[in-house]
């Protein structure tokens, strides 16, 4: 095992240490040249587009006529504060009205009265004539 044969280079190989015919450095550099080329365009483009965008968005949005009235929102947000004692003064002041006397109409004369009340004189007097409800005449050709 003295002698051991060295195997001969593969084919198209001149003899050396490397393979030659894998890289083109020519062709790297010519392929970087092109990618950044095609990137600057594109950037390019880009900016031209976004610019027209700008110019045809300005174009639409015309100040709006002077003659116009502009309004205004209101003024701060329009939220309970305290919702739970909201309920409770309403729950108040409606319990107030329907356990206490009081005016609905002066001039006209109607006033309020307690619920309790008011069931006492319904049970006393009775419903009025008027909240019954008309019998049918069998000649208007009612439902039969």
């Amino acid at each position: 095992m003295s002698h051991e044969a060295q195997a001969a280079p593969p084919a198209g190989h001149g003899g050396g240490g490397f393979e030659k015919s894998d890289l083109s450095v020519k062709a790297i550099a010519i392929f970087g040249i092109v990618l950044t080329a095609v990137v600057i365009a594109a950037l390019v483009s880009m900016m031209w587009l976004f610019d027209f965008f700008d110019f045809t968005q300005a174009r639409r949005d015309l100040p709006p006529s002077p003659l116009t009235s502009t309004r205004s929102g209101p003024q701060g947000p329009r939220l309970q504060v305290n919702p739970i004692q909201d309920l409770k003064v309403f729950r108040a002041a409606e319990e107030k009205a329907l356990t206490s006397y009081g005016w609905v109409n002066k001039e006209a004369g109607i006033a309020r009265i307690p619920i309790e009340r008011a069931m006492e004189l319904v049970v006393e007097r009775g419903l009025s004539a008027h909240s019954e409800a008309p019998a049918r005449d069998k000649t208007q050709g009612g439902p039969r």
